[in-house]
């Protein structure tokens, strides 16, 4: 009897439930930063770069302005006397934008201009603006912003230098100069419509050599009517008679 008591007490101690709550928690870290080597701090304190301080504390003042700093730019005077010697010989200098063009191109550009004549200068704004305040066109300064060139040429080839400028859409033209009058780029193109002086001229020449012929004939004209009636007339008489 007392042997079935414990049976009977052990199968209930040893009784689990059929369901059980399990908490999984994280993993371990495993990977863990490795201690670098001995000999590699060694050699990594050896190698560590030290800057050197500087041996006098003048290396940290401000340097005096030089004495010549109010002296003229010899450099600078040279351009703008090499300028003023450009727009006296030039009847036209137009003003050109240069944007992102390469230099194949740039090359291309400059050797259609120079087929007709034509030169590119390019100076530095500071020294154009100083020349051409000497030329009394200041109306021009504003144009000389950013990267800017000018066109030169001893004749006032308009229409050759805008063709070769429609073939380089990266360059765009400003304004322009020709024959002592300031122009917009519209107003050169309706300059570069009108015909040449030498076509002007031979129109003038015939015109003008028309008009004494044609005063003459209109002098001549009540004579000649006034003749040509009166012999009609005296031989109409012959007939009668």
């Amino acid at each position: 009897m007392a042997a079935a008591l414990v049976r009977a007490a052990a199968r209930e101690l040893a009784w689990l439930p059929s369901l059980q709550c399990v908490r999984h928690g994280s993993k371990a870290v495993t990977r863990h930063k490795k201690a670098m080597h001995f000999e590699r701090q060694k050699i990594m304190a050896l190698t560590k770069y030290i800057p050197p301080k500087p041996s006098n504390e003048s290396c940290f003042k401000p340097k005096p302005k030089r004495e010549d700093a109010g002296k003229e730019n010899l450099y600078e005077r040279f351009l703008c006397n090499q300028l003023h010697a450009v727009l006296q010989d030039s009847k036209i200098f137009a003003v050109f934008q240069r944007n992102s063009i390469g230099a194949e191109d740039f090359l291309l550009f400059r050797h259609r201009l120079f087929k007709n004549g034509a030169r590119i200068k390019i100076f530095p704004n500071q020294v154009v603006r100083k020349v051409l305040g000497q030329f009394q066109l200041q109306a021009m300064l504003p144009l000389f912003i950013g990267h800017t060139f000018l066109v030169v040429n001893p004749q006032p080839k308009v229409k050759e230098m805008l063709q070769a400028a429609r073939t380089v859409p990266q360059i765009v033209l400003l304004g322009a100069y020709v024959e002592n009058k300031l122009m917009s780029p519209q107003g050169m193109v309706n300059y570069s419509k009108l015909p040449t002086k030498e076509t002007l001229h031979g129109q003038l020449v015939s015109t003008l050599a028309t008009m004494p012929f044609q005063t003459s004939s209109l002098l001549t004209h009540h004579s000649s009517h006034l003749s040509s009636l009166l012999e009609q007339h005296s031989k109409e008489d012959v007939k009668t008679d």
